[in-house]
């Protein structure tokens, strides 16, 4: 692999280079709302393995282009084509966790990030260039999030709002409205998030939403095609999920960690997928696509945001004013990272007041106090019922 790294088209040479490198017959599509999205790679276990993970929403193959298309070759760990200079990192995260060289070219030029941990070789830009390098097979969570980050760049690129959340929605005959649950790190989101799926609630984001406003109407959030990532305290330590999640451990691991004391439990920082529909169970006995309770859109009914601490006394649940509260605000907020390239930034909503426009009309609802998940599931159900019994229409 190389690229004359000073080269007016060193990023197409570069992707040139890396597509006609070998073949890739193994291929699947997904279909995320309107989009459509082409996955290619040199291995069937990658294809398959994928396929799986994305069942919710597997397309049939068709002859008509996709939107995004994507090439993973699956390869031992290479040395990049050139320098890679460290990105700054945000507060509380890890130093030197990616490396990143944008390069010239056609459309804009593109972007090489590497991920220090697993040498996997993210290449991507102009002309719909979206190639994975790397041991792909042992990397699916990296995988998953390029093909969510690329996808959420068109969404951010039309002028819809980033937000760190996760999403449930209520189930369609219950009116299908959404609730985003955001919090600063740690505050448990997406077990929240959980406790309202095991309450009926549809799973619809677990990390990354996108909040589209419209003008006149309730905003939509949308979200990611990525299951919840656990770890074995949440899997395994909390009555209420425990039986509905431990099937996200492999039974030799529920076995090592049955005997473990809670806090050492969840002091453990290994993570595992909970696939919606296996944990939780499909809305019919079809067992379908149709009957999944993934899904990745629904008008927004309001805003959660968790400010509790653990041994912070009874839970406290009330209504504010984001316009009011920036620093609630600022849970919910998410700069793009190192996937997201310039040209696309230039029409994206990044500013608070961005963020609060895009909010504007919906109700947010503060959870203060001791963090208390069967209560403050109880809340969020609450709170959509009080917005449903207003009246109040997306």
């Amino acid at each position: 692999m190389s690229a004359q790294s000073g080269g007016p088209a060193a990023f197409d040479t570069l992707a040139r280079v890396l597509a006609e490198r070998e073949s890739a017959p193994y291929a699947f599509r997904l279909r995320l709302e309107e989009l459509t999205l082409s996955v290619r790679s040199n291995s069937g276990a990658v294809i398959n393995d994928l396929r799986g993970y994305f069942a919710p929403f597997a397309a049939t193959e068709e002859s008509a282009p996709a939107d995004l298309d994507f090439l993973l070759l699956d390869s031992p760990v290479e040395v990049p084509p050139m320098e890679l200079a460290t990105r700054p990192h945000l507060p509380g995260k890890r130093p030197d966790k990616e490396r990143t060289a944008d390069l010239p070219g056609a459309d804009g030029g593109g972007r090489i990030v590497r991920k220090q941990a697993t040498g996997m070789l993210f290449v991507f830009g102009g002309r719909g260039v979206n190639i994975a390098l790397g041991p792909c097979a042992l990397n699916r969570n990296q995988l998953v999030n390029f093909l969510c980050a690329r996808y959420m760049e068109r969404r951010v690129a039309r002028g819809w709002v980033l937000g760190h959340a996760a999403g449930v929605a209520r189930p369609q005959a219950l009116g299908g409205k959404a609730l985003a649950l955001c919090g600063f790190a740690g505050m448990g989101k997406s077990t929240l998030a959980l406790h309202l799926v095991a309450r009926g609630c549809d799973f619809l984001s677990n990390d990354r939403v996108l909040v589209e406003p419209r003008p006149g109407q309730a905003p939509v959030l949308h979200g990611i095609p990525k299951h919840p990532r656990l770890n074995p305290g949440t899997a395994l330590g909390n009555p209420e999920l425990s039986p509905l999640l431990a099937c996200a451990l492999p039974e030799a691991l529920r076995r090592a960690y049955a005997d473990l004391p809670t806090a050492a439990l969840y002091a453990v920082e290994d993570k595992y997928d909970a696939v919606i529909d296996e944990c939780f169970g499909t809305r019919s006995s079809g067992g379908t696509a149709g009957d999944s309770r993934f899904r990745l859109a629904a008008p927004l009914a309001g805003l959660v945001v968790l400010n509790w601490r653990h041994g912070g006394g009874s839970l406290s649940a009330r209504r504010v004013d984001l316009a009011l509260r920036p620093d609630l605000l600022e849970a919910l907020r998410k700069p793009p990272g190192a996937f997201y390239l310039d040209t696309a930034l230039k029409t994206a909503r990044l500013t608070a007041a961005d963020c609060l426009e895009a909010l504007s009309g919906v109700p947010a609802l503060e959870l203060s106090g001791g963090s208390d998940f069967s209560a403050g599931a109880t809340a969020c159900l609450d709170f959509f019922d009080e917005e449903q019994a207003q009246g109040r229409e997306p």
